[in-house]
């Protein structure tokens, strides 16, 4: 079952990134949050998505968007789950266009201060997608 309030804060979240306001953007992450990022080798904690996000710097970006659909909401007691599509689209400065489709799958954590991201995973379509099912 969904819950609108879970729905708002990843609305929420999507639209400080959409704008480039990292503050509320980091803000609605737990510190200790678990993130394995499209580009990232290992898994990093908020501390470590920032750092990673700083490493590519808004200087060397002409252009950047997130844009997820296809969304699938659950929440039961204090948890719950995003799941859809996102594709990034960025244009980095001096370079080629990217365009990168991706599956993601987010957990959230209702505390006293509302939901905020405990987890998050995602990867490009390509990475799940190798070849046909067998017959």
């Amino acid at each position: 079952m969904s819950d609108p309030s879970l729905e708002a804060a990843f609305a929420a979240l999507a639209a400080a990134l959409a704008r480039g306001d990292l503050d509320a953007f980091y803000a609605a992450i737990l510190p200790q949050a678990i993130i394995f990022d499209e580009d990232l080798p290992f898994r990093v904690d908020r501390a470590g998505f920032q750092a990673h996000i700083a490493f590519h710097g808004p200087d060397n970006w002409q252009g950047f968007a997130w844009l997820p659909s296809g969304l699938r909401f659950v929440a039961s007691g204090g948890s719950g789950a995003v799941l859809g599509f996102a594709m990034f689209r960025g244009k980095p400065v001096d370079a080629g266009f990217r365009l990168r489709p991706m599956l993601f799958s987010q957990g959230w954590r209702r505390g006293t201060d509302g939901w905020k991201l405990a987890s998050w995973h995602q990867s490009p379509i390509i990475g799940h997608v190798t070849r046909q099912s067998p017959a």
